[in-house]
């Protein structure tokens, strides 16, 4: 897990939405659709990617924003980087995690036994 680059020296920061996907005891992955977008203090040239899923990427070149989105089905964290054009470096990064419900089983509380009612 990369930390958030958000202060590097080009001043990107990258914003992710949702930030969590929540899934239910069936479930077996999310479904959702994911939006990213930055911002830089200056024009840059940049590409973001998605850890782990090398199809999708997504690259700009000298501006100072700019916004992504996909649907995706993923089963857990998605980790969206923005880096350089040669995609050596991470400029900023950010984390979608998936929280899984776990079935809680509860004792039903019985009444004690009175035997002098």
């Amino acid at each position: 897990m990369h930390a958030a680059a958000a202060s590097t020296a080009e001043g990107v920061q990258l914003e992710l939405t949702p930030r969590v996907c929540t899934l239910s005891a069936g479930d077996a992955q999310c479904e959702t659709e994911i939006e990213a977008s930055w911002r830089a203090a200056q024009p840059v040239s940049v590409c973001l990617v998605i850890v782990d899923r090398p199809q999708i990427k997504r690259c700009w070149d000298g501006v100072s924003e700019g916004s992504f989105s996909a649907k995706l089905a993923f089963a857990d964290d998605l980790t969206v980087q923005l880096r350089d054009f040669e995609l050596r470096r991470v400029l900023a990064s950010a984390a979608l995690r998936v929280i899984r419900e776990t079935t809680r089983y509860r004792r039903k509380r019985r009444e004690p036994w009175n035997l002098f009612d």
